[in-house]
């Protein structure tokens, strides 16, 4: 088959294939980004400025990895990385509140807070990368 021919098939296997490295990096740097916030909160580090730390440095390491391994965009990307850390800040916006709700004003114990947290702006954050930033 033409490299360049696309069919239904090769669309959806490309999109799975997108979808499982999205997963795999979303997790790592998700795992990276609760890690940092936990190291961050121990020593005393206020709750909403922890977050916007291990955001912003899951948001660094996220960004290049996806940029060289899943979508392969390597060009533009001053213009990329702009839209990738504008999505992340908004993806930290939807953090920041929902800790701000579950932890402060329900109770909540905030590791399970910023984990659901996370969770809610990596599925808001796949679709807006995968069509503002790392679109052809």
């Amino acid at each position: 088959m033409d490299e360049e021919t696309v069919t239904p098939r090769t669309s959806k296997k490309a999109l799975l294939r997108e979808l499982f490295l999205y997963g795999v990096i979303g997790a790592s740097t998700a795992a990276l980004d609760v890690l940092l916030f936990k190291v961050f909160r121990t020593v005393g580090i206020p709750l909403l400025i922890a977050n916007f730390m291990s955001v912003s440095i899951a948001v660094g390491s996220s960004f290049i990895l996806n940029a060289k391994y899943n979508f392969k965009k390597t060009d533009n990307l001053h213009k990329r990385a702009a839209k990738f850390f504008s999505i992340g800040y908004f993806g930290w916006l939807i953090q920041s509140i929902i800790l701000w709700v579950g932890v402060d004003h329900m109770g909540f114990q905030e590791t399970y807070v910023k984990l659901f947290a996370v969770i809610v702006a990596a599925a808001i954050q796949y679709v807006l990368n995968k069509f503002l930033t790392f679109r052809n």
